[in-house]
């Protein structure tokens, strides 16, 4: 009986570390674990400051552009550790400013 891997097994270079085994889980998943977590982090902060808005204040764009600024600040820090591929750097950049657009269309 043949066993077939779905994933290579880490060895005792990917376990030294938290930073190697970080490396090992985003190379196991194709790249995309960190871009996933961007975004569910994205959408804790873009609930969280659009919840906490009260009347006649612009809670949409508020969120969107904390929760954009949010990730492109993390997106910098994973990039150079080389978790986070440039492309998704890029695009937490064009988020923020959406968001900031956004927030001076509604000023």
């Amino acid at each position: 009986m043949i066993l077939l891997d779905w994933y290579a097994y880490p060895n005792s270079t990917d376990s030294t570390g938290i930073f190697e085994f970080m490396r090992y889980v985003n190379v196991t998943a194709d790249g995309l674990f960190f871009p996933v977590i961007l975004l569910v982090i994205w959408f804790i902060a873009f609930i969280g400051v659009f919840s906490s808005g009260g009347q006649g204040r612009a809670s949409a764009s508020r969120g969107f552009a904390f929760a954009s600024f949010l990730i492109s600040v993390l997106s910098i820090m994973l990039s150079i550790m080389g978790f986070l591929a440039p492309k998704f750097m890029y695009l937490t950049f064009i988020l923020t400013g959406v968001g900031a657009l956004w927030l001076k269309a509604e000023s």
